[in-house]
């Protein structure tokens, strides 16, 4: 407590001892009377200066001015008197001693006079006791100084302890005080917030009941051979609460040592981080996320050139070959649109990428990832397949909802991870009247494709389920997920004006149903049904950088009926278009080229000749959007790698929109 005492402790200089000068006020008319005083002062040795007043007016000034130490006055005097004197002395010097000296004074007036303020009497016939009454006096002003100061500085150390004690009663970091053996002796409300523990509860138990499963022994014999060897330890632990739970806690434990430097208490100081961590969690994996995006932007473009050259000279050699190759060379194009899928999902789950939801069948989808997951999930997993819908055409993304699936399929699979069992896929439709109950407060009566999957894993507790969605939440042991899974399925969902419904409880699995509201019938969902391939006769200009990826858009499009001109820069583009800027009907042009790119070989073309029409197509391109390009004039913006028939459609399709506006 020495650095708490020096703290507080602003001792006032001490009065005049008894080595130093004493000033000695003599209030007497009579000379010889005060010699006689002075006289008994030196005979005692003293060291003193003296000033006698005689009148009223010379006493209050040296009451202001001499500043006595000590007053001796006479109790009668010719033109004042010793009454008047002490009074004076009360309301102008009230700590200084006040003796009378005088010739006769009866017990009563005595006795009187002391309780009027006077500090002593002293007969004049008896002045050998006036240095030992001085003395008395002067000590017990300095002790009264002395106990007035320490009665100020117990005030002002009680405040502070006051203080101190509020702040650390209603502190949001956890106090915890234990003695040697660690038998806990105080702990603060913070304390019985975080842990659920009330004083009742821990007051006089081990602390290490807060102890956790999450660190091993060595971890705490680390933490006690630092607190032992007389040095604070901080540092983050996981602390167990009542109920079970767990908390992470960033913690300071240090040893209480007394005067002689002994260690008599510890305290345990520590602030709650869970929040604090699951939030720097989040980061973590955010930063990680925008990491894959960025690999992802950057590997885009370079791989949908290389896909675009495998799906469209596969297409080319489906159309030369019959029998057997045929159907191999459907699985090479079906392997390449998945690659491309799963690009696609790459850059969407990064925001790098916007699906367009179109008219989707999804029996064709549901059996192509069943066959995929099949394949990939181990034999200890027993899969089945259930397609029980009439009609299963929806608005929706491919790409996404495959994601839904093969999601669910994944979380499925890992609540069956250590025995093994069953994984159940299902489509079917249903239809919900208007008086029906829902399964979920968001839809509404009418037609749903309902997809659901089934596992016969580990279950889902109550408290689980009601944070299954949020992101980053998962009760996988660190490495085996990110917490994203069901995140993500639920933003599809959401995004698809859909619902998921999760029915499941511990030790009988779960079923995730989603809900998709059906469209009517539709004849044709997108590109499943497609009709002949539309050809032309007209003059194209086809510009890549990437010669392979040239070669095969040509051909395609050379099979289709169309006169080709190839290039493989801008520059090269640029010089064919200047030497002859009549002769193409339509211009077919990468995006990302080096040098000059796609967008500025269009705008000089367009500056020629306002009226061409021109295709802007590109693997990856994270600054160009459709609306950006068609505000420059380009026709139609096409992302690699597409296949033949959507080639084909866009440039019928624009060639037959220019010609009618002409």
């Amino acid at each position: 407590m020495t650095g708490l005492s020096d703290f507080f402790v602003r001792r006032e200089q001490k009065g005049k001892g008894m080595s130093d000068t004493i000033r000695v006020l003599i209030v007497e008319d009579i000379p010889t009377d005060a010699e006689l005083m002075e006289y008994e002062l030196q005979n005692a040795g003293m060291n003193f200066s003296v000033q006698r007043v005689k009148t009223e007016e010379a006493y209050i000034s040296a009451l202001s001015a001499f500043l006595p130490d000590v007053i001796l006055s006479d109790y009668s005097l010719p033109a004042f008197d010793g009454i008047t004197a002490l009074r004076l002395k009360l309301e102008r010097a009230p700590d200084t001693p006040f003796i009378f000296v005088t010739g006769a004074l009866g017990e009563e007036l005595a006795i009187d006079l002391l309780k009027q303020g006077a500090t002593d009497y002293i007969l004049k016939n008896r002045l050998a006791r006036l240095p030992v009454a001085v003395s008395r006096a002067l000590r017990e002003v300095e002790e009264r100084k002395e106990h007035q100061l320490a009665q100020a500085t117990l005030r002002t150390t009680e405040e502070l302890l006051r203080k101190v004690a509020t702040a650390i009663e209603q502190t949001a970091e956890s106090i915890m005080v234990t003695n040697t053996d660690g038998k806990v002796e105080y702990i603060n409300p913070a304390l019985t917030r975080i842990t659920g523990y009330a004083e009742d509860d821990i007051l006089g138990r081990e602390f290490t009941l807060l102890r956790s499963d999450r660190h091993p022994r060595s971890f705490y014999d680390s933490i006690w051979q630092t607190v032992n060897s007389g040095n604070p330890w901080k540092g983050r632990l996981v602390r167990k609460r009542k109920d079970g739970s767990v908390y992470d806690i960033e913690e300071t434990i240090s040893p209480v040592k007394d005067r002689s430097g002994v260690v008599v208490n510890y305290v345990f100081v520590g602030r709650d981080v869970t929040e604090q961590i699951r939030l720097e969690e989040q980061l973590r994996h955010a930063l990680k996320m925008e990491a894959v995006g960025t690999l992802a932007g950057g590997i885009a473009h370079d791989f949908n050139n290389m896909l675009s050259v495998i799906i469209l000279n596969a297409e080319l050699a489906r159309d030369d070959v019959h029998g057997r190759p045929r159907i191999n060379i459907e699985e090479i194009i079906s392997a390449s649109q998945r690659a491309a899928d799963l690009v696609k999902q790459i850059l969407t789950f990064s925001r790098k990428s916007d699906h367009e939801k179109n008219a989707l069948n999804l029996t064709p989808l549901v059996k192509e990832t069943y066959k995929l997951l099949r394949s990939t999930l181990p034999v200890t997993i027993e899969m089945q397949l259930e397609m029980k819908a009439a009609s299963d055409t929806i608005m929706g993304d491919p790409s996404e909802v495959q994601q839904v699936l093969m999601n669910l399929a994944t979380n499925a699979y890992h609540a069956m991870l250590e025995k093994g069992g069953r994984l159940l896929i299902s489509l079917s439709d249903r239809t919900f009247e208007t008086r029906q109950t829902l399964p979920h407060a968001s839809m509404e009566p009418g037609r749903y494709v309902v997809l659901s999957v089934t596992d016969t894993g580990c279950g889902i507790s109550e408290e689980v389920k009601t944070r299954i969605f949020e992101p980053f939440f998962t009760t996988k042991k660190p490495g085996q997920g990110t917490g994203l899974g069901l995140a993500v399925v639920y933003g599809i969902v959401q995004s698809h004006g859909a619902a998921v419904t999760v029915d499941s409880a511990v030790g009988r699995g779960s079923t995730f149903t989603v809900f998709f509201p059906a469209l009517e019938d539709i004849a044709e969902a997108g590109s499943q049904k497609r009709g002949i391939m539309p050809m032309g006769s007209e003059r194209l200009l086809v510009v890549d950088d990437e010669p392979s990826v040239v070669k095969a858009t040509a051909e395609t499009l050379q099979r289709l009926g169309y006169k080709v001109t190839t290039a493989t820069s801008g520059a090269e583009a640029w010089k064919l278009f200047r030497f002859a800027p009549e002769g193409f009907d339509l211009i077919i042009t990468d995006a990302v080229m080096p040098e000059m790119t796609g967008m500025t070989l269009a705008q000089r073309i367009l500056e020629v000749r306002p009226d061409v029409p021109i295709i802007l197509f590109t693997g990856f391109s994270e600054n160009l959007s459709s609306e950006d390009v068609k505000a420059a004039g380009i026709r139609e913006f096409l992302l690699k790698p597409f296949p033949k028939h959507q080639l084909a459609e866009t440039v019928r399709r624009v060639l037959v929109g220019t010609n009618s506006t002409r």
